[in-house]
């Protein structure tokens, strides 16, 4: 036997060769009923009883999904060749496949597949390079994205898993540039991924196979389209395939992202429509303003939930993931989890065994199974000026915008006062703030464009529970720069037509709140309060006079709510209906100091405040924690 090759191919290599000349008495074993015999291939492993595929590695090596080991089952495979054809046939039309290269030869498991076993074969990965989500280790036991690195802070609980378990199998995106030895091992390991696809297409049958392929590049060397190109030129080799999922890239990019798609709709023979040219000038420009606008309501530019989310960390735009999972006991609550399958698709994939994550939203990939929604790409606003303007005025009207100073990911998701440098200006009453504007200056003036901040209908800015020697005091740099911000804005917006939310976020229960709220003094939650009113006060000039704000809500947490003294009081009046009643208080008075004399009419004629945020429900319903407002 060929070194290297896994005990699946052993077994197909050796039932291959087995000689039939001799004429012997049929085996005990095939006179049994067909039932009987699946019966026992299923005890062996051979098949799942539950109908979800198990995962096996080509190379042998620890099973994924709670899949048997091949060896439980090599012994029958080797019996003889009729039983073998019988069970390979069983094994390979049921479950699905994994190969990883890693060295020349890597590959050679599969070619040394029997050409009945290839035929079998309905679901295959392939895995020449991977940066993140599809390592061999722990591969289906977590069904997570894990694009470990700086660029994912978002979901800061999901790279901590990634960096503490798995972190060490990922590798560099390919890039041809640098040592030659490296480039000529790229060039190898792309002839070797030739050759292997041409075996493969003289033994698959058309419509069968599930082709997943992974070969992340990186995208910013000059040389990518001939590493792409190399890529994904073996597929147009293969017949037309079931599925197919295809990841170019790690980190999202438009370019790589269109030529995953284009390669996995020519493996799948789906042809682009064709489009007659009009002899007459139709054009969408050419419709009614209104209808225009009511066309565009019906693309990405509305999210699934009607809201965006922003935060310092990310800087894009995005939704806030929901985590849904009903394979894994989680669904989101009633009124949001319509939105789930667009959010998370690697979470979605309850009746598969997890196939790594081929997400369109955090890579640059293609897949059947993503539907998650992304920032609609820069071709709808470069079509002209006027489907530019109708675009963006659909985007910034159409959605809520939730702005986070920090992270988007769960309310603890704050820098500890360890990690933090040097007080601004090396004096420590302006606090131990890390930065120098905040995060929905940054918002205001940098990302929107100027002429689209009057298209805002609904603005939600979101402080996470900072240790309280890291908010910004008094002459912090931040608040001088936000009360600038603001005297610029206020004949930006259209006041009349914004309703404005402020958050300071509150903590999560069990262990996840910070150990700064549970032991925080009486000064300490004092220069917390003093830093709501920093931020709070300036946007009184936003409310002013008959144009001002059309409404404004206030939630400010207390920083006191997770000491010790108080949930004792909690226990001592028989609940947190006091603590209740206080936030309310807090919530009144902030947002009469901000609108002044026109407060009353926030409630007036039976008007509530709009609903919570997606982010609020998901993270108060999962980690138990109650919200005010």
């Amino acid at each position: 036997m060929e070194e290297g090759l896994g005990l699946l191919a052993v077994a197909a290599r050796a039932a291959a060769t087995t000689t039939g000349s001799r004429q012997s008495p049929l085996p005990a074993f095939l006179r049994l009923p067909p039932d009987l015999r699946r019966r026992i291939y299923l005890h062996v492993g051979l098949a799942p009883w539950h109908g979800r595929p198990y995962s096996f590695d080509l190379h042998g090596r620890t099973a994924c999904d709670r899949a048997p080991s091949p060896s439980s089952f090599r012994g029958l495979l080797l019996c003889c060749r009729i039983v073998y054809t019988e069970a390979a046939a069983l094994l390979y039309s049921t479950n699905r496949f994994i190969i990883y290269y890693s060295n020349p030869g890597s590959l050679k498991p599969l070619r040394a597949l029997t050409t009945r076993s290839l035929a079998a074969l309905v679901s295959l990965k392939i895995v020449l390079n991977q940066s993140s989500c599809h390592q061999q280790t722990d591969y289906d036991g977590h069904r997570r994205c894990c694009r470990a690195d700086g660029d994912d802070r978002d979901v800061p609980n999901y790279v901590f898993s990634c960096r503490n378990n798995h972190m060490d199998s990922h590798s560099l995106p390919l890039t041809l540039e640098g040592e030659e030895d490296k480039a000529a091992a790229i060039r190898a390991m792309m002839r070797e991924w030739h050759s292997t696809a041409a075996y493969l297409s003289s033994h698959i049958g058309p419509g069968r196979l599930k082709l997943a392929f992974v070969c992340d590049i990186d995208h910013q060397h000059q040389q990518r389209l001939e590493l792409a190109s190399r890529a994904v030129d073996p597929l147009r080799l293969l017949p037309p395939l079931r599925d197919c999922h295809i990841r170019l890239c790690k980190t999202p990019d438009s370019w790589f992202q269109q030529y995953a798609h284009d390669a996995a709709m020519q493996a799948l023979r789906i042809n682009a429509p064709y489009f007659k040219p009009s002899s007459t000038r139709t054009a969408l420009v050419t419709l009614p303003r209104e209808l225009r606008l009511r066309i565009l309501e019906h693309t990405d530019l509305i999210t699934p939930w009607k809201e965006v989310s922003w935060s310092r960390h990310a800087r894009c735009y995005g939704v806030f993931p929901t985590g849904c999972a009903e394979s894994q006991g989680l669904t989101s609550p009633p009124d949001i989890h319509h939105g789930c399958q667009f959010s998370q698709c690697w979470f979605n994939e309850s009746n598969e065994p997890w196939i790594g994550c081929f997400c369109r939203g955090r890579h640059a990939a293609f897949s059947s199974t993503c539907k998650c929604w992304v920032p609609p790409g820069p071709d709808l606003f470069l079509v002209c000026r006027t489907l530019c303007r109708d675009a963006q005025l659909v985007f910034f009207s159409g959605n809520r915008f939730v702005v986070h100073d920090y992270s988007s990911g769960v309310p603890t998701s704050v820098p500890r006062y360890s990690q933090l440098g040097q007080p601004a200006q090396g004096d420590t009453s302006t606090g131990f703030y890390p930065y120098e504007r905040l995060g929905a200056s940054l918002f205001l003036r940098d990302v929107v464009p100027t002429h689209c901040l009057s298209y805002l209908r609904f603005l939600e800015l979101v402080f996470p529970p900072y240790d309280p020697r890291t908010w910004p005091q008094a002459e912090h740099p931040a608040l001088r720069d936000w009360r600038a911000t603001i005297s610029w804005l206020r004949d930006k917006i259209n006041a009349p037509g914004l309703t404005l939310r402020l958050v300071m976020a509150d903590c999560t229960e069990d262990g996840w709140e910070p150990p700064e709220r549970s032991s925080m003094t009486v000064p300490e939650g004092n220069a917390v309060l003093a830093a709501y009113r920093g931020i709070l006060s300036p946007l009184k000039q936003l409310a002013a006079g008959d144009d001002g704000l059309a409404r404004f809500y206030a939630d400010l947490t207390c920083p006191w709510r997770w000491t010790q003294a108080t949930i004792d009081r909690a226990g001592q009046l028989g609940g947190w209906q006091w603590e209740f009643d206080r936030d309310e208080e807090r919530k009144r008075a902030a947002e009469c100091e901000v609108m002044g004399g026109r407060y009353e009419s926030l409630y007036a004629d039976g008007i509530l405040e709009p609903e919570r945020s997606i982010w609020r429900v998901v993270c108060y319903s999962y980690h138990g924690v109650f919200a005010t407002g």
